[in-house]
C-alpha cells in the first residue's frame, strides 16, 4: 500500500425526525466520525425533516467539513435521501451511514481505507446492535457473501445494513426497491467489483429500537420484500 494513499471519504447521512430523536442520534453519529484517526473526511447530511432541529444542530457544529441539505422529495423513503447525499458529495469514496448508527474505535474509517490500499474496490465492516432502548449490545456479526450472491436478492442478508459499507463514488440506491435497498446494493457492489475487503472486527454500532423504519413499518415487510425480489430478478435477467 502507498503511504500517499488518502481518498477523500464523504460520510452521507439520511436524517429525519425520528420521533423526536433524530438531533439524540446524529450527535452520536457525527461525533464518532468527527473522532477518527483518519481526516480527509466531509460529511454530508441530506435531512428529510419537517423541522428546523437537525438543520440547526449542524449549522451550529460551525464546521466546513459538514454539508447540510433540507430534502424535500419523497419524504419518508431512505434511498432517495442517502441518494441526495452522494449526489452532493465531492468525496472518492462513499461511507454510507444511517442516522442512528455510529462508529466504534477512532481508526475505524482508516482501517477501511487501508483495506481499499491494498487493492479492494469496496469495503463492509463487522458491526454490533446497540439497543437505543436499554443500552445493551448484541448480535455481532462478520459480513460475508456467499457462493454466487444471490442470496442477497432473495432478501438474505449476510452483510448488514448500508451503515457496514464503503463504496466507490457514483454508486447509488435503486429507488425502484422499497425494503431491501441495502440487499440490492450490495449484489450490485459483488457483480461489478467483486468481493469485498472485510473488516473482521465490530467497527459499526447499528441502532435498534421502536424509533426505526423497520419497526415502524413491520406490516409491510412482507408484502415489500416480495415486490424487491421479483424486482430483483427481472433486473439482474435471474
Amino acid at each position: 500500500m502507498s503511504e500517499n494513499f488518502n481518498p477523500k471519504i464523504s460520510v452521507c447521512i439520511p436524517s429525519y425526525e425520528a420521533n423526536g430523536r433524530g438531533v439524540e442520534f446524529i450527535d452520536k453519529n457525527i461525533q464518532s466520525i468527527l473522532s477518527q484517526t483518519y481526516k480527509n473526511i466531509e460529511i454530508v447530511v441530506s435531512d428529510h425533516s419537517k423541522e428546523d432541529d437537525i438543520e440547526n444542530y449542524i449549522k451550529g457544529l460551525g464546521l466546513d467539513n459538514i454539508m447540510y441539505l433540507r430534502n424535500t422529495k419523497d419524504i419518508g423513503w431512505p434511498a432517495h435521501n442517502t441518494n441526495n447525499a452522494i449526489k452532493n458529495s465531492t468525496g472518492d469514496y462513499i461511507k454510507l451511514m444511517n442516522l442512528d448508527d455510529f462508529m466504534v474505535g477512532e481508526d475505524s474509517i482508516q482501517l477501511m481505507v487501508d483495506l481499499l490500499g491494498e487493492g479492494n474496490k469496496w469495503v463492509i465492516s463487522g458491526c454490533i446492535h446497540y439497543d437505543y432502548g436499554n443500552g445493551g449490545w448484541t448480535n455481532p456479526i462478520i459480513p460475508r457473501i456467499e457462493g454466487d450472491g444471490k442470496h442477497l436478492i432473495k432478501g438474505i442478508n449476510f452483510v448488514g445494513c448500508p451503515s457496514v459499507g464503503l463504496i466507490p463514488r457514483d454508486e447509488y440506491f435503486d429507488p425502484e426497491v422499497l425494503y431491501m435497498i441495502d440487499c440490492e446494493l450490495w449484489y450490485r457492489m459483488f457483480i461489478t467489483y467483486g468481493y469485498p475487503g472485510v473488516l473482521k472486527d465490530y467497527r459499526i454500532a447499528v441502532g435498534i429500537g421502536d424509533h426505526t423504519l423497520t419497526s415502524q413499518l413491520s406490516s409491510k415487510h412482507s408484502e415489500w420484500l416480495y415486490k424487491d425480489v421479483d424486482y430483483c430478478n427481472k433486473k439482474f435477467l435471474i
